[in-house]
């Protein structure tokens, strides 16, 4: 018999390659008031422990509990006083899933140690039912739409870096989603969205995927521009594009490590690169913006 079960739940949210671009961090305006800040209560595990059998080693399990233990966990006033047992989990869940049980389920039941002001300490008590362990089946690519994909299906293959036998590891599937996300990225399809699909055979204890992906349109570069570098250190910046070119978006990552003598030493394309899509015609215009604020003087080297 076989089920049909999404995993986008697992996988997360897909977005589109730029994105993160459309969302930089510019500066605020000095003359706004600034927001109250928020009392929170630090979250502190000083114990992990396990109710029945776990499918890790003492190792990997021993290196899970660290990790939790060392997680930063903060809660407000108002946040019931579990709520963050699921962010810590999420180690041990994932761990998990990557041996191939899909379906685990991960529960803790946190006991208080000791409450201070600003802190509280707890031990949690975990319990995991793993499920039945699954392994990686057939993995099929098509379009959302009629129109054939242009990547061909070699390609997209080789960004999941899974084989049929292998366990179902979700993690992989994951990266290899964003991984499809940059080699369309690097074609001009800044919105291309791959969305997964599984079919489970509960009788095979095997999951086939398929990843349909939307490509929309590849988007060509209508403008560039650089702000706030002097003279001097824009005569020796290289650009690795120009306008009319189909938009590569590896090529723009690279840019900030390839000039990265020229450029503020905090520079980065969350903080100074910007994308802005003109949907109409499929073009970018690129803003390249290292104005320091406030004020605003240029940078020159």
């Amino acid at each position: 018999m076989c089920l049909r079960f999404g995993i986008l739940l697992l996988l997360g949210t897909l977005c589109s390659f730029c994105q993160g671009y459309a969302q930089s961090k510019w500066c605020v305006d000095a003359a706004l008031p600034s927001p109250v800040p928020v009392q929170k209560t630090k979250i502190t595990i000083i114990g992990v422990e396990f109710e029945g059998e776990t499918p890790l080693s003492d190792a990997l399990r021993a290196q899970l509990v660290e990790d939790i233990e060392h997680s930063e966990l903060w809660v407000t006033p108002e946040a019931p006083d579990s709520s963050w047992v699921s962010q810590a989990l999420n180690p041990l869940r994932e761990a998990i899933r990557s041996q191939g049980y899909f379906k685990t389920n991960v529960e803790g039941k946190p006991y208080l140690i000791r409450a201070e002001a600003k802190e509280r300490l707890y031990v949690l008590r975990v319990t995991i039912d793993r499920g039945p362990q699954y392994r990686f089946g057939n993995l099929r690519f098509a379009s959302a739409s009629k129109i054939p994909l242009v990547i061909i299906d070699a390609s997209l293959r080789q960004q999941i870096h899974l084989h049929e036998g292998d366990l179902f590891d979700v993690s992989k599937i994951r990266d290899g989603l964003e991984a499809i996300g940059r080699l369309y990225g690097s074609k001009g399809y800044i919105d291309a969205t791959p969305e997964p699909d599984t079919t489970i055979d509960e009788s095979g204890s095997r999951i086939d995927l398929l990843i349909k992906v939307d490509e929309s349109k590849p988007y060509r570069i209508s403008k560039i521009e650089v702000l706030g570098l002097g003279p001097a250190a824009q005569k020796y910046l290289h650009v690795p594009q120009e306008t009319g070119d189909v938009f590569n978006s590896i090529l723009w990552q690279g840019f900030f490590k390839d000039n990265g003598p020229h450029l503020p030493a905090d520079a980065s394309p969350d903080k100074n690169l910007r994308i802005q899509r003109n949907v109409g015609n499929s073009t970018l215009d690129i803003t390249l913006d290292f104005r320091p604020c406030p004020p605003t003087y240029p940078l020159d080297q």
